[in-house]
C-alpha cells in the first residue's frame, strides 16, 4: 500500500512540475498598480512576549500595539488563505467564544469586479511556546487579483492589501 501511495505522489508532483514549466510559471507578479503592504523601514514590533521578525523572514508583523496581524514579506496570498489576528487584550485567556464572534473581516478587490470572498469565522487559538492567544480564519477568494483585506474587532481596525494568486 504505502508503495503504491508514494509512487503516486511522484507522478503527482511530476506532472505539476511539467504544466508548471510549460505554462512558465504557477504565479504572476505582483502589478505596479496594485497598492500591497509591504514590510515597513521602521517594522511593527508587537507588544510582550512577542518578538521582531528576523530582516529575512518570510513574514512581517503589521498592525498596532492593540490589534494586529501577520502577512508574507512578497505580499502574495492564495485563493484560500488563513488570516492570524492578534491582539494584547487576548493574551491572558486560552479560548473565549465571544472573542470569535466579535471579529469581522471584510474583502474587497480593487483592481476589478469580484464577488465578495466566502470570509470563514475565526476561531480561538492558543500557542504557549509563542503567540499565545489569536483568532485564525479563512478568506476563500473567487479570483485573483489585487485584494484589500479590514479586520474589526470592538474598536480596532486593521486594513491591508495583498496580491492573490492561484
Amino acid at each position: 500500500m504505502f508503495p503504491r501511495l508514494l509512487a503516486f505522489l511522484c507522478v503527482l508532483c511530476l506532472l505539476q512540475t511539467s504544466l508548471a514549466q510549460q505554462s512558465g510559471t504557477t504565479e504572476r507578479a505582483v502589478p505596479e498598480t496594485c497598492p500591497v503592504t509591504k514590510p515597513a523601514d521602521h517594522p511593527f514590533v508587537p507588544p510582550r512576549p512577542y518578538q521582531a521578525q528576523a530582516a529575512d523572514s518570510p513574514v512581517f508583523w503589521f498592525g498596532t500595539d492593540s490589534f494586529w496581524t501577520l502577512l508574507p514579506s512578497n505580499a502574495t496570498w492564495s485563493q484560500g488563505e488563513k488570516t492570524f489576528w492578534f491582539s494584547q487584550d487576548w493574551q491572558r485567556y486560552h479560548w473565549v467564544p465571544e472573542r470569535e464572534a466579535k471579529l469581522t473581516v471584510t474583502a474587497r478587490r480593487l483592481d476589478d469586479a469580484a464577488p465578495p470572498p466566502e470570509v470563514l469565522r475565526a476561531n480561538s487559538s492558543y500557542r504557549e511556546q509563542d503567540w499565545k492567544a489569536f483568532l485564525v480564519g479563512g478568506i476563500n477568494f473567487p479570483t485573483v487579483g489585487c485584494w484589500e483585506i479590514t479586520g474589526r474587532h470592538d474598536d480596532h481596525e486593521l486594513t491591508f492589501v495583498v496580491w492573490v494568486t492561484n
